[in-house]
């Protein structure tokens, strides 16, 4: 499953997409990490609560009695 997020380098705020994930060993317990890749040819590998995801767009709620299409 692909997830939008933006770019975790500084300055840059395009779409990325994480294309990998693992979980590392750490003395406070396993930390997730994820790979990035974001449109403007940044990559990553950050911790996954560090990130900051993109809003899922959503769509308007249909209206009782009209036709679409």
């Amino acid at each position: 499953m692909q997830h939008s997020i933006y770019c975790p380098q500084p300055d840059c705020g395009a779409h990325a997409e994480i294309v990998d994930r693992w979980t590392w060993t750490s003395t406070d317990g396993p930390v997730e990490h994820v790979r990035t890749w974001c449109s403007n040819g940044h990559g990553f590998t950050p911790p996954l609560d560090t990130l900051t995801l993109q809003p899922t767009p959503t769509l308007p709620e249909p209206v009782a009695g009209v036709m679409v299409g």
